[in-house]
């Protein structure tokens, strides 16, 4: 399959990693943040696995997190601006998601040779598991927070339908399924117990970059753990139109893994047609 983005918003993660990993703590008079997060996220189509962190105060001018061993992993700030509008209420981050060795022997994924390549145990290295701290500033208030980060990360969700190229009615209502997720990527980062789902489709049948004000329109849905499908109204899908979809498995610690389930499109374009642009 051809390597894709996920198509998941960057700035906005599911409700569920965030029920699922968030954290308050309060020191002295410190405030608490209102959310701090930090979770891995997998691909399993791509064999790709990175960290990403978000956090949500009432403002803050500076901040940093530590990670267990009280190195810190990350800085953030506001600059400039005007005074009532100088301090962050909210941030999220995404590091570099490198090919992993021990995932590409395993799921026989396609090497690419222009991404970053490392193994598992460099990467889980560099981002031991345990409290993270996140803490803040801003002109007459300290924030502390905390968020757990965990090892375990579930595989990817076997998605059973559509299948990739697949030709569907834009006049009926379209059936996503998956088998539930029981197991982890690889053995050594399990057990693990599922929280949720997240099924995410988008319009990729214009590559080009949409005029201010507009949006591609999408389908973005969260599921609880024993959920295995869901119906796609038929009011969201379109004629002639190439669609990308993807689901999504969330673990009880928060760390998440993608599935691509490549595209689907409704004609009138022919099946031998059907691919992403």
């Amino acid at each position: 399959m051809k390597r894709r983005r996920t198509l998941l918003c960057r700035v906005s993660v599911a409700g569920i990693v965030l029920a699922g990993a968030a954290g308050l703590a309060s020191a002295g008079d410190a405030e608490p943040f209102k959310i701090t997060n930090i979770h891995f996220e997998a691909n399993s189509s791509a064999c790709d696995m990175g960290i990403q962190m978000s956090f949500d105060t009432d403002g803050i001018s500076e901040g940093w997190v530590n990670d267990p061993h009280g190195q810190v992993v990350q800085r953030f700030g506001a600059a400039g601006g005007s005074a009532v509008t100088h301090d962050v209420t909210e941030g999220f981050q995404e590091r570099v998601e490198p090919q992993i060795t021990d995932l590409i022997r395993a799921l026989d994924c396609e090497r690419d040779d222009e991404e970053p390549e490392i193994w598992l145990a460099d990467l889980l290295a560099s981002w031991p598991e345990g409290k993270y701290v996140f803490r803040g500033k801003s002109e007459d208030e300290e924030f502390r927070g905390f968020a757990r980060l965990s090892h375990k990360v579930p595989a990817g969700p076997e998605i059973l339908a559509p299948e990739d190229g697949d030709l569907v009615s834009s006049r009926q209502n379209l059936l996503i399924r998956w088998k539930k997720v029981t197991e982890p990527i690889m053995p050594e980062l399990g057990p693990v117990e599922i929280v949720g789902y997240h099924v995410v489709i988008a319009d990729a049948s214009n590559p080009e970059p949409f005029p201010p004000g507009k949006t591609k329109s999408q389908f973005d849905a969260d599921l609880p753990h024993w959920a295995s499908s869901i119906i796609v109204p038929k009011q969201f899908l379109r004629p002639n139109r190439v669609y990308e979809f993807e689901v999504l498995a969330t673990e009880k610690g928060g760390n998440q893994t993608i599935t691509e389930g490549g595209v689907f499109c409704t004609p009138p374009i022919a099946e031998d047609e059907c691919e992403a642009p």
